[in-house]
């Protein structure tokens, strides 16, 4: 199962028969944002975005920060 990262909308793979049934937090290894999930039977039931007292970078933001590492 894939998901879209709620921050930065990047793929986040949870490829895991861990997150079959799962009730937890996920993090995007892109933005470090963190996110509460909830999957059953191996679909995405809800995502939220958790607070983390940093604003989460803006796509365009990302996307210019990549194009100066590269």
């Amino acid at each position: 199962m894939k998901m879209q990262c709620l921050s930065c909308e990047r793929e986040i793979n949870l490829d895991h028969s861990v997150f079959d049934d799962y009730r937890g937090s996920v993090k995007c290894f892109s933005c470090k944002a963190m996110m509460y999930v909830q999957t059953e039977k191996g679909a995405l039931d809800s995502a939220t975005l958790l607070e983390t007292g940093l604003e989460p970078p803006s796509r365009r933001a990302f996307e210019q920060y990549l194009g100066n590492v590269q």
